[in-house]
């Protein structure tokens, strides 16, 4: 998903602005949030993580992080 569609489907779900949010991680956790989930796409719980969701094979990829 696009950061675009993910900022749509938030507002569909209520967050009335998704403008500040443009990481595409802290889009996908507000709208874990709305929907009463947990926020745990990409945090340290997805190394544990058994849950299927849309996100689940994406979150579960291995990718680098660059500490500013």
């Amino acid at each position: 998903m696009t950061v675009e569609q993910l900022q749509q489907l938030a507002f569909d779900f209520g967050l009335k602005t998704s403008a500040p949010y443009t990481s595409k991680i802290q889009l996908i956790r507000n709208i874990q949030l709305l929907r009463g989930k947990d926020p745990c796409f990409s945090s340290e719980k997805r190394y544990f993580c058994t849950d299927v969701c849309e996100w689940s094979s994406e979150c579960r990829k291995l990718r680098a992080q660059w500490a500013c």
